[in-house]
């Protein structure tokens, strides 16, 4: 019979002990492949224990790949792969996946590393975020709707849902969008994982290696890398101060088509440039002459501070060549990851279908707790609030770059909304990084400039963002960034 020890004073279960000897014994070679274990019932009889302890320790250590045992048989000692551990997890590869993953993975991680989280120090003031100010959350109201959804319908959210959405969300931003004069019925918006994937189920549909994608110049970071990816040709179009470049992107649309154009017309991230009714409006001809499907990415469309509100691209598209993406994300919770595309019924079949091949559905129960959110009215509360904090921030950040950056070292852009500027440099001795360096020196972080051009560029260009900053730390870190240029 095996020598086992119980400590009855012991907070370890009586199961857990007989379990933890028998395992060091057949590690140890005490008991070896096809040594037969006591049957539980004498094995406990031995011990003076409730035979159901043993079988117990028994069916763990079957389950732990120590034993086999057939019903009505004894357990026997098995011959076992051994078990990975710390100090064994290197003892050898034999794949090399860094070498065997597409060249566009090694791409994409190498781009994504080098800009994924930064830390701040104490004393830093940090303009790089572009997610709301954690402050200004409603999270209690939100956990009230969270709370009330489950209760009512929890059984039901939690299984897998409709690929396009959950329908009441959809219902309400076909409204919602409605007063933005953009015409779309529910069946015409398909529920996304944030911008981001829009933009990727997009990428998905149109582009094979090679084909062109014009976008500005300079444009939203995160998706040059995700176009890189999927091999695409990225052409770009320069930013003017009245946005696109329209002339230079005919030129690009009358030779070879692209199979997209990807425009940020509202607080452009990063110059924070807002397109005029005239632009939008040539910009959509051009499209439509050329028959070249248009990305319009209104990332932070309600967001607008100073000046007449211009309606969207996708308000005036007669002939559904217009995909429009919005998010809450630059609102609300960007980790909900609850966005939307808008589009021709067509288009959006295809883009489900392509979704529901990667995932499946999205998350029904945060979708119905947002549309819940939305419907007690939760939603445009926020938006006020944020525009009067925001309407403050942004005032305090253009009043501050006027008085503490020298126009002779550097120009910045005058956005009506959103939560960027974009700075250029006229005079700086020296190139970006050690732009960056002294910056940092100075206690400021910001966005380098090269990350939102798609092609290397000779110009020194930064962006901030007041999304994390209040006012008397906007004025204050500004400060430091015109001591830091001088």
């Amino acid at each position: 019979m095996l020598l086992i020890h119980l400590d009855r004073q012991s907070r370890t279960p009586l199961f857990r002990q007989i379990f933890g000897q028998l395992k060091s014994m057949i590690e140890e070679n005490v008991l070896r492949p096809g040594d037969r274990l006591p049957s539980s019932r004498s094995l406990s009889e031995a011990l003076g224990i409730n035979r159901t302890t043993v079988t117990k320790a028994y069916e763990d250590l079957w389950a732990m790949g120590y034993t086999e045992s057939r019903s009505g048989s004894y357990s026997m000692v098995r011959n076992r792969a051994e078990i990975v551990d710390e100090k064994k997890a290197d003892a050898g590869k034999l794949i090399e996946w860094h070498k065997i993953a597409n060249s566009g993975c090694g791409e994409l991680a190498s781009t994504l590393k080098s800009s994924g989280f930064h830390s701040q120090k104490d004393g830093e003031i940090d303009f790089i975020p572009m997610s709301p100010d954690p402050r200004l959350l409603p999270v209690e109201d939100f956990r009230k709707c969270v709370n009330q959804v489950l209760k009512k319908n929890g059984s039901s959210l939690l299984q897998y849902g409709d690929p396009l959405g959950f329908p009441p969300l959809r219902e309400y931003l076909s409204h919602r969008m409605r007063m933005h004069g953009i015409s779309v019925f529910p069946d015409e918006i398909l529920i996304t994982s944030g911008i981001q994937n829009g933009v990727d189920l997009v990428s998905r549909m149109l582009m094979a290696p090679g084909s062109k994608i014009v976008v500005e110049n300079p444009t939203y970071s995160a998706i040059l890398p995700l176009f890189q990816f999927h091999r695409a040709d990225i052409v770009t179009v320069d930013q003017t101060e009245a946005g696109m470049d329209l002339d230079q992107l005919e030129s690009v649309l009358s030779g070879e088509p692209p199979v997209l154009v990807y425009t940020v017309p509202n607080f452009q991230n990063p110059t924070g440039i807002t397109t005029s009714q005239s632009h939008r409006e040539k910009l959509l001809r051009l499209c439509e002459k050329y028959r070249v499907p248009l990305l319009e990415d209104g990332f932070e469309e309600e967001m607008k501070y100073f000046g007449k509100t211009v309606l969207p691209i996708k308000s005036m598209d007669q002939h559904h060549i217009v995909m429009y993406l919005g998010t809450f994300s630059k609102v609300l919770f960007p980790g909900l990851r609850i966005a939307w595309i808008a589009a021709d019924r067509a288009c959006i079949e295809v883009l489900a279908a392509i979704k529901k091949a990667g995932d499946l559905s999205g998350n029904m129960m945060n979708q119905a707790a947002l549309n819940l959110f939305c419907r007690y009215g939760f939603y445009d509360l926020q938006l006020k609030r944020l525009h009067k904090v925001y309407r403050r921030r942004m005032q305090t950040a253009l009043k501050a770059a006027r008085a503490f950056i020298p126009r002779n070292l550097a120009s910045f852009s005058k956005p009506l909304g959103g939560y960027c500027l974009w700075f250029e440099l006229n005079h700086f001795r020296g190139d970006e990084p050690e732009m960056m360096d002294k910056m940092k020196s100075h206690g400021v972080l910001v966005s380098p400039g090269k990350s939102f051009f798609a092609a290397s560029t000779d110009r020194i260009c930064f962006r901030i963002s007041i999304a994390h900053r209040d006012e008397k730390e906007i004025e204050e870190g500004i400060k430091r960034i015109g001591r830091a240029l001088a």
